[in-house]
C-alpha cells in the first residue's frame, strides 16, 4: 500500500519559530508514516511540502534579500531530500491602516488539488496530513469518497479546526517534545551560501515560482 504526505509548511514552522528549533526534515517523513506502519506495510509516493516564499518588493531592502537568500537555501535542502516536494504559493502584501499584514495564497489550493488527484487516480491509499485550516475540509471529504484513508497530525485544540478533526479518519496530536526536530545554528558554511544567494538576487529580478515539481 501506498501513502502521501501533504504538510502545510507555515503551521508546522509557526509553531517552533519562539524555540529556536527547525523541523529534522530527513527524519520527518518516518516520523509520520510510523504510526500506519506498525498495522500495515507502507511505501511513500512523496513528501509534499507547501509553503510561500518571503515578499520582495519591486526594489528589496537588503532584508528582503537576506530574506529570500534564506528561503531559497531551505528550499534548496527539502528538495535534496528523496521524495520530497515543494509547491509553493505566494504572500500577499495587505494594509489595515496603518499595519502592513501578509497573507498566505493559494498553498491551500495547492494541497487540496495534490490529495485529490492522487486519491482519485488510485496512485495513494493513504492521505497523511499535517494541518489545521478548515479549508482543507473539502478534499479530505474527496479523499474519503475515493476510499483512501485520512489520517490528520495537529497540534492543540486551539491550533486546529474542530470539523477537520472530526472529519479525518485518524488523529495523532504532535507532541512538540517528540518531533523531530534540530537547533537553528549559524554555521559559517550556511552564512557563506546566503551570502552568494544575496549577490545573486542583486544580479537578477526575484522569482517567486520556483523549486515546483
Amino acid at each position: 500500500m501506498r501513502a502521501a504526505i501533504f504538510i502545510d509548511g507555515a503551521y508546522v514552522l509557526s509553531h517552533l519559530k519562539q524555540t529556536n528549533l527547525a523541523p529534522n526534515y530527513r527524519d520527518l517523513a518516518d516520523y509520520l508514516l510510523k504510526p500506519l506502519r506498525k498495522s500495515v506495510p507502507l511505501d511513500l509516493l512523496r513528501c509534499y511540502f507547501y509553503y510561500c516564499p518571503p515578499w520582495m518588493s519591486p526594489e528589496p531592502t537588503d532584508a528582503e534579500k537576506k530574506r529570500m537568500a534564506e528561503h531559497e537555501a531551505f528550499m534548496e535542502e527539502i528538495t535534496s531530500l528523496e521524495r520530497w516536494s515543494v509547491r509553493l504559493g505566494k504572500l500577499q502584501r495587505r494594509w489595515d491602516g496603518h499595519r502592513e499584514t501578509f497573507e498566505q495564497k493559494r498553498v491551500d489550493v495547492l494541497l487540496s488539488v495534490d490529495m485529490v488527484r492522487h486519491t482519485a487516480a488510485g496512485h495513494i491509499q493513504h492521505a497523511i496530513v499535517v494541518a489545521g485550516d478548515s479549508d482543507f475540509i473539502p478534499a479530505i471529504e474527496s479523499a474519503k469518497e475515493s476510499g483512501a484513508t485520512v489520517s490528520l497530525w495537529c497540534g492543540d485544540e486551539n491550533t486546529v479546526h474542530k470539523d477537520l478533526v472530526d472529519l479525518s479518519d485518524v488523529v495523532h496530536r504532535i507532541d512538540w517534545k517528540k518531533f523531530p526536530v534540530r537547533k537553528v545554528k549559524s554555521e559559517p558554511g550556511i552564512i557563506k551560501i546566503v551570502q552568494k544567494k544575496v549577490e545573486g538576487i542583486n544580479k537578477r529580478k526575484p522569482a517567486s515560482a520556483r523549486y515546483r515539481r
